[in-house]
This record gives structure tokens, sequence and C-alpha cells, in this order.
């Protein structure tokens, strides 16, 4: 199939939305925000998102708890990430207004070179409006993201934005990215001591001993934690299958997100088995915080931020030394 292809089915009472050409195949859950449940890359007939292996996609009703209700894939997570209570009694809900509500989509475009969907999905505690365009090419590996996040009231909105793809891994996975310095919030830590601080990527856990956290261990080491990459500084990172010599990697515009975090839920958290790389405008987890400590985003009213992120498959390659902002990837000499 060398052309751009757009078809749609139902699937466990969910409607689901399949972009593809020759190179890649992408789903698309707009009843849960706009999930996007699979990243295929086609030639080796793997999917480089991670899907929970005990709970499959369902509707959730806004104000859920994320966790419990967590099928996997890549979802959209803003205004927050813990539940955030408002003066007037109002609370904005776990993980944010995005992941749980539907989303209205249309076709944007569509013909054999481009097929690009729109989705909008308004708060409901806040006045505010978020879109995504997603777009595939014919002969481009990469999908395209384009999201735009608009307040549309009468008084400033702050807040955390993040985008939240679960990556399958294995013990062969490596991941390269540019940070430089990172801390650990305090979240599980058996093995590394919450608020410890590092220089990227080696870490000293409780018993003295250097951990690369370029390296993925084995389930059976039970590894969880989640760390904060403050101001990478470049906009991008990598996944790679060192067997395989598959992966994916993310680009997007550091002056929006100058943040990475981290959650290695390897094995150490509810046994399941994925690495969570998140793009963020901002740190730590607790909007009140983020807030008292200028460490988040800020809209106007009318204001927009918007952002354009691009998500690559790439094959043929043991690891990555950089992602080019136009999608090119480049290959890290062997170790």
């Amino acid at each position: 199939m060398e052309a751009c292809a757009l078809s749609t089915r139902v699937e466990h009472g969910l409607e689901w939305l399949r972009l593809e050409n020759d190179r890649i195949s992408v789903e698309i859950l707009p009843e849960l925000g706009a999930k996007i449940f699979s990243f295929v890359h086609k030639l080796s007939g793997t999917n480089l998102l991670w899907r929970n292996p005990r709970l499959a996609p369902a509707r959730v009703h806004y104000g859920a708890r994320f966790d419990d209700n967590w099928s996997g894939g890549w979802d959209e997570l803003v205004p927050n990430d813990l539940p955030f209570p408002l003066p007037n009694g109002d609370v904005i809900p776990d993980h944010g207004e995005v992941w749980s509500q539907a989303s209205e989509w249309r076709v944007a475009g569509q013909s054999a070179a481009e097929v690009t969907l729109a989705f909008v999905t308004p708060g409901r505690v806040l006045p505010t409006r978020f879109e995504k365009r997603v777009s595939l090419r014919r002969g481009e590996s990469m999908l395209r993201v384009s999201y735009r996040y608009q307040n549309q009231g009468p008084r400033p909105v702050r807040f955390l934005w993040n985008i939240h793809p679960a990556l399958s891994v294995s013990p062969a996975s490596r991941l390269d990215l540019p940070a430089r310095r990172g801390f650990l919030e305090r979240w599980m830590n058996e093995q590394l001591e919450a608020g410890l601080e590092y220089c990227w990527p080696y870490a000293h856990d409780r018993a003295g001993r250097r951990v690369d956290l370029r390296r993925v261990p084995p389930a059976s080491d039970a590894a969880a934690d989640h760390h904060y990459l403050p101001d990478v500084g470049e906009g991008w990172y990598a996944v790679t299958d060192g067997e395989r010599r598959i992966g994916l990697g993310m680009t997007f515009p550091p002056s929006v997100f100058p943040h990475l975090w981290l959650f290695r839920a390897l094995g150490g958290w509810r046994g399941l088995y994925t690495l969570i790389v998140e793009v963020s405008n901002g740190y730590p987890n607790d909007l009140a915080k983020a807030i008292q400590d200028g460490r988040c985003g800020t809209l106007s009213p009318g204001e927009a931020v918007e952002a354009d992120v691009l998500a690559i498959a790439y094959a043929g390659i043991g690891g990555v030394e950089r992602i080019e902002p136009d999608g090119r990837v480049i290959a890290r000499g062997e170790e």
C-alpha cells in the first residue's frame, strides 16, 4: 500500500480510526480523547506503543482515576496531572480534562498523498479548547501531530501539559535523549532514593551501585520510579530495541516543552512493563506547586499555545545520536 488510507471500525464498543501507508499504521480512539492506541512499524509488524495486557480500552466517565482505566497507548494530559481543586470547589480531574472525554473529529484532508484528521476536545471545568491534527503522508514513516490549546475564558489559565506515550520495551531497549540532569519524584522508588539528583544518564541506587538509566532492566528487577529531566535544550528522544534494531522517536519544540518526565514502570508497579517518556511544559506533577514555583504554562484570556510534534518509526540502528527537527534520525556509534 503506497497511498495513504483511512478506515474505521468498531471494537470494544469504541470507534477506531486507522491511518496507514506502506510504512506505518496508526490507530486512534476519538472517544478516549483521541488516544493514539497503536503505532505499527509495518515491515517488522511491531506496535511501538505499549498496550495494557490486562485492560482493554473502554469508555471512561469524566473524573475517573487515570491509573485504574489506563489501557496504554499515547494519551494527552492537560491542564494538570494530579487532581487540582479550585477555590470555588470545582476540581480539575486526575490527569486532566482530555483523556477521558470523547473528541469531536472530522477528516480535514484526504488524498492518496496525505490524510489529515482533526480532533477537538473542550474543557468542562476550564473554558478551554484542545485541538489536535494528525497527518500521515505517502512514503513517510512518521506521524505529524499539530496541537493548539486555547483559553476561551475571561481569566488567565495556568496549566501543565504532557504528551504521554507508553512505549513498548524489552531488556534489549535503549533510551536516548539530550538531558543533562535529573531528579526523582516521591513515587515508588524502591531502587532509587526519592529526591535524588543526578547527572544524566547515571544515578546511584540505595546500595551505591551506578545505574545507567538509558538501559531497560528486566521485569524481574521490579523497577518503578518517576524522574524529572528539566531544561533538555534539544527537542527529541528515542527508544530503540537493540536486538531487533527498530525504534520510535519523537521531536518537539523545547520552547513549548522544555522538560521531560520519565516513568519507569518496569515490573515494579502493578506488574506492568513499559517506559513512558513525556514531553512537558512544567513540573512537578502537583499543579499548585508548579504554579508556586513558576514552572507551568499560563494563557491569558483568548491566548493559545501551539506545537508541532513528529513521531518517527525507524529501523536498522541500535541507538540514536540525535533526531533533527525534520525527523531525520542520526544513528549513534556502536558501543
